[in-house]
């Protein structure tokens, strides 16, 4: 059931996080530090997500770790923003990376306990 939700949250990140790239010709009209910096957002949700479909792809114990690592940096990190910006596509992040940090946890506690038990 993790494994699933991982892949499904994993295609949702890339897709949110192309999606908040793409926003940024269509909110800022100049190139501007703020500009930037909301391009750059989502260049670092789209890193997430890459991590996570290569940790989905080619399972390792460190590819595990820092995917699991990373997602729970980008909840934090969505609960941060979503404590200062209270908006639907926000609290969307702050789920999303909350499921992928739980699916990451399960991979990385069922390879820690043995094989045949991963998640």
């Amino acid at each position: 059931m993790f494994a699933r939700m991982h892949w499904i949250g994993t295609w949702a990140a890339l897709l949110l996080a192309v999606g908040h790239i793409y926003m940024t010709s269509r909110l800022y009209v100049d190139l501007t530090v703020p500009a930037l910096w909301f391009a750059g957002t989502g260049l670092g949700l789209l890193a997430v997500g890459l991590l996570n479909l290569l940790t989905l792809r080619e399972p390792t114990g460190l590819g595990r770790g820092l995917a699991l690592a990373t997602n729970v940096m980008t909840t934090i990190f969505m609960a941060l923003l979503y404590w200062l910006h209270q908006a639907g596509q926000v609290l969307f992040g702050l789920v999303l990376f909350a499921v992928l940090t739980l699916c990451a946890l399960a991979a990385f506690a069922g390879a820690r306990s043995g094989p045949g038990t991963q998640a």
